[in-house]
């Protein structure tokens, strides 16, 4: 679908020096039908092609993406609108850790996780977007309210308008207990409660050379923490945070029906809010192992629930963002071509058959 897009600058945060830039674009709106709709559910997953991005032939060093009602509030758990997942990818390159999909980028829920590859204007990285380069968003939106709803999203970017020499290439990696196509089981059944969900003991095995400047997870209601391994060594541990805020918060009324995350009867369920990320981890080279293990206890808090009042698969991926030098990146970027998206598509829906572990 094509995606109506409004752009606003905004004052960026780091090397206003090198003339960094940002702007705000707002996608949308989406219409979302209420819980009760027979067809939906309340829960609408848009495919948008070719996105309005800040910028071609230039540098993405960070962003963050919001949920808002068309009037500019906040579209979160507590007025019964989820961000339930949004992900990035480019078509007209391929992926790094399942090497005939399109390289994705990025992938994010309703705990909003914000995207700084400069690690707070202290790294000088940067995402390179080549003129051309088509951006696809899965943009997924769950409304637990009875009547319908529209949202738009709000992604602030920030960017250098052109490839500064200093800056080096970052390159995504998508590490997941279900393998690096999604085709592996983790064996974790519906009625599990506590429990750890393991990768593959392969892992991903990179290709190439860099700093790992940035880990970003993404993990449902239940986790209890994430941990990721090099080469057997443990790097980064990722620690979910519950109701920070009111938005994060829902209350269930007794007996209430499913089509909300948690499934408390009664009093306020809290829902995960923030994810804490791992900075500056260490050098990659080529021949490192990385492996992912995920802690979810839906005793200590309440899983996400589906539609039905059944539990939902969990998630654990975790994003790897290696700077590479410029000179090599550019070389391999240049030589791609698009990725198989409808593989892609049909492993995320369901329609293969995931290995067993």
């Amino acid at each position: 679908m094509t995606t109506a897009a409004k752009i606003d600058p905004i004052e960026p945060k780091f090397f206003k020096d090198l003339g960094a830039k940002g702007v705000k674009i707002t996608y949308g709106p989406f219409a979302i039908p209420g819980s009760h709709d027979p067809e939906t559910m309340g829960m609408v997953t848009n495919h948008m092609f070719n996105i309005t991005m800040p910028c071609h032939d230039c540098l993405i060093t960070g962003w963050s993406s919001d949920l808002q009602f068309v009037n500019g509030t906040s579209a979160n758990a507590n007025n019964n609108m989820w961000m339930h997942h949004t992900g990035l990818m480019n078509l007209n390159r391929t992926d790094l850790a399942c090497e005939h999909w399109p390289e994705r980028i990025s992938v994010n829920g309703n705990e909003r996780s914000p995207f700084d590859f400069t690690l707070k204007g202290t790294r000088k990285a940067g995402y390179f977007l080549r003129a051309g380069d088509e951006i696809h968003q899965t943009l997924d939106v769950m409304n637990s309210a009875t009547t319908p709803q529209s949202v738009h999203l709000v992604v602030e970017w920030e960017f250098l308008p052109a490839v500064h020499p200093a800056f080096d290439i970052v390159v995504p990696v998508w590490l997941d207990v279900k393998g690096n196509c999604l085709n592996q089981s983790t064996g974790i059944l519906p009625t599990d409660k506590v429990f750890t969900a393991k990768g593959p003991a392969a892992g991903w095995t990179s290709k190439v050379a860099g700093d790992l400047v940035l880990m970003v997870p993404h993990i449902h209601d239940g986790s209890t923490k994430q941990d990721v391994f090099l080469d057997g060594r443990l790097v980064c541990t990722n620690v979910p945070a519950y109701g920070e805020t009111a938005e994060f918060v829902t209350h269930r009324a007794a007996g209430g029906g499913g089509h909300d995350h948690g499934g408390a009867e009664g009093g306020h369920v809290y829902h995960v809010s923030s994810v804490s990320q791992c900075e500056a981890v260490g050098k990659v080279v080529p021949g490192s192992r990385f492996t992912i293990q995920s802690a979810y206890d839906m005793v200590l808090h309440e899983g996400s629930l589906d539609h039905h009042g059944e539990p939902e698969p969990i998630m654990a991926i975790e994003f790897l963002y290696i700077a590479r030098p410029q000179a090599e990146a550019m070389k391999d970027i240049l030589a791609m071509g698009p990725g198989d998206l409808k593989d892609f598509t049909d492993q995320v829906r369901g329609l293969k058959t995931p290995k067993e572990p």
